[in-house]
């Protein structure tokens, strides 16, 4: 049996170790990190600009695109378990073929997966490429809000009705750090997000649901006007990109038609002054960074919290109640 282990947290940043059975002995592969270094991240004159006017901006090339591999076979490899658990989310498109395409076509996201992958947690929710960023607008103490992987498979991959993030949350927060990465580039052909710019500056507006919904989204009366009013921009991304966006930001994603199929990892930070302020506590809830340095531990520790009369939202009311 090889139980092979770093010796401290130096080495624990240098090595990540991944072990495979070849049927005789214990293979594994070691991927050479540099130990993490926080810097003083700053947005540029442009970016803070533009995230103020328009409530979101664009970084190129943060994660590498040997990583974006490695993670799609890690979330590719998931998907294709005979049961991959509860953390699923089913497409409306399904196309309910149990070959191997067939699964991959199969689901929309993957929820709460990302504190189960410990790739994916040290190379994108734990790395200091993100968190750098993360701690600007949080500080030095960061909580995992909501971790996701989003699955646009090629020719099934489903529309992401628009919506405000904290609209689905329904907590009243509204300054949470929210980023997205594709693993694959995303493109107006293949379904890449759309933000209505200026939008974060509404209210949180009550989602709604129609026969169609997949869940709860802005009312299309009220879309269909903030377009006439402020156009949509389309946010086109190569793979290892990141965009950061307010979470009253108006966005939405339509169909994948194309043969290119897209996955992306996204992610909610927040902290626990806002967390104080909330209406709701999330379970799922993990440390990422305490006083400035990166929580090391895998599975990452649960955070508790109390908050003074939680509130359990009301169901979201059909669109013809509106």
């Amino acid at each position: 049996m090889c139980n092979l282990r770093p010796r401290n947290l130096t080495e624990f940043y240098t090595r990540y170790e991944f072990p495979f059975y070849d049927g005789t002995r214990c293979v594994f592969s070691i991927l050479e990190e540099s130990k993490i270094k926080m810097t003083q991240w700053q947005p540029t004159p442009a970016q803070k600009t533009q995230y103020e006017n328009e409530g979101y901006f664009i970084l190129r090339n943060i994660i590498s695109k040997e990583v974006a591999a490695e993670l799609r076979g890690v979330i590719r490899n998931h998907i294709l378990l005979p049961d991959p658990g509860q953390v699923v989310d089913m497409d409306p498109m399904d196309p309910m073929n149990d070959s191997p395409e067939g699964r991959i076509a199969r689901y929309r996201k993957l929820s709460n997966f990302c504190v189960q992958a410990p790739l994916i947690w040290h190379k994108i929710h734990a790395s200091a490429e993100i968190l750098d960023i993360a701690r600007y607008f949080l500080g030095d103490d960061i909580i995992m809000k909501f971790n996701s992987c989003f699955l646009k498979p090629a020719r099934t991959g489903s529309a992401t009705p628009w919506h405000q993030d904290n609209g689905l949350w329904r907590d009243g927060e509204t300054e949470p750090f929210n980023f997205w990465t594709p693993l694959e580039p995303a493109t107006r052909e293949n379904g890449c997000m759309q933000f209505i710019p200026g939008s974060h500056k509404t209210e949180i507006i009550e989602h709604v649901l129609y026969a169609d919904s997949i869940h709860g989204e802005l009312p299309r009366e009220l879309v269909k006007e903030m377009i006439e009013k402020h156009g949509v921009h389309h946010i086109e991304l190569g793979t290892g990109d990141v965009v950061i966006w307010h979470s009253s930001l108006w966005h939405y994603s339509p169909p994948n038609k194309t043969e290119q199929s897209r996955i992306a990892v996204a992610g909610v930070y927040t902290n626990p002054e806002i967390v104080k302020t909330s209406r709701r506590f999330w379970h799922n809830f993990r440390w990422v960074m305490k006083d400035g340095t990166v929580c090391p531990q895998f599975p990452p520790e649960n955070v508790e919290m109390k908050i003074e009369d939680p509130q359990k939202p009301k169901p979201f009311p059909a669109a013809k109640d509106y």
